[in-house]
């Protein structure tokens, strides 16, 4: 893993240390950074996020982060959206406003729904471990995007609104929150999210991180 050079998109939302800190332990030095030539000299690119929608999209254009990242998108070069970094990466949110986003896959962000069960409210936002289940999507990929993990294994979630692909073959895991079905990893060629932290999983998030950085 010598050669890589994993770049942290700095916007000013988000786990950063711990996000550096998790690669640091798999061995990789990954530079935090918003320098439109380091991003694009990346071999991996990270956009972490935790907060809203709208401030997200506000700072990536203010610090002119939205032309790196259609770049890197354009170049081929994998980007993973984490959290709100993998709403961030569809086209369009309706956190307090509708609000577009990076239409890299495109889809909406929209707030989790109340369980089928219409008597029964859930609590939001969903928080807490939960498993991965395949959705739609290529069987190979899955393969090798969870390789050396469990089924058993789980990861931690936290969040209020789900990113809702318009194609149905980029939502390719899932997770269940009460009897709701929720995106968990979305993808479109080197475009990948991460609806949880793995920063925050344990070994299990470490492995996906590890596997990440093979595609």
């Amino acid at each position: 893993m010598s050669k890589l050079r994993v770049t942290i998109i700095d916007y000013g939302l988000g786990n950063l240390l711990s996000l550096q800190r998790a690669f640091e332990f798999i061995g990789v030095n990954a530079i935090i950074t918003r320098e439109h030539k380091l991003i694009l000299g990346s071999t991996h690119v990270i956009l972490p996020g935790v907060g809203a929608f709208p401030a997200a999209m506000d700072s990536i254009i203010k610090f002119k982060l939205k032309e790196s990242l259609l770049k890197v998108a354009n170049s081929g070069i994998p980007l993973l959206g984490i959290c709100l970094g993998m709403q961030l990466l569809l086209t369009e949110s309706e956190e307090f406003k509708n609000t577009k986003g990076l239409n890299l896959i495109p889809g909406k962000v929209k707030q989790i729904h109340d369980s089928k069960n219409k008597s029964k409210k859930i609590k939001i936002p969903h928080i807490g471990w939960n498993n991965l289940l395949p959705s739609n999507g290529n069987n190979s990929l899955k393969l090798n995007l969870l390789e050396k993990t469990s089924k058993e294994d789980s990861y931690y979630f936290v969040h209020s609104f789900t990113s809702i692909p318009d194609e149905k073959e980029h939502r390719i895991y899932e997770t269940i929150y009460e009897d709701i079905n929720l995106s968990a990893i979305i993808k479109k060629k080197n475009i990948l999210g991460f609806q949880f932290h793995p920063e925050k999983s344990g070994k299990p998030g470490l492995q996906l991180l590890r596997n990440f950085l093979q595609i």
